[in-house]
């Protein structure tokens, strides 16, 4: 999880709009938006951003809704 990216990602596009990268992503293989080599990393963080600015749509400062996601990827990797 690069904080980096979805932060941009995030600043950049609506949550339909990641999702519609992650669906055009999966169908065709050709990154809409390149943010990494690795195509898991790459799908990853448009699920994540997507994720993130929902919280941030529905009322969360961007700080907050990063923090409260990064917490809760550590608990399922711990």
């Amino acid at each position: 999880m690069d904080i980096k990216i979805i932060k941009g990602l995030v600043a950049n596009h609506t949550v339909a709009e990641l999702n519609a990268f992650a669906d055009e992503f999966e169908r065709t293989g050709v990154a809409p938006v390149a943010t990494q080599d690795d195509p898991g990393d790459q799908m990853s963080d448009y699920l994540q951003a997507a994720e993130v600015r929902a919280a941030v749509d529905a009322g969360k400062p961007l700080a907050e809704a990063l923090r409260e996601f990064g917490q809760r990827v550590r608990g399922v990797l711990t």
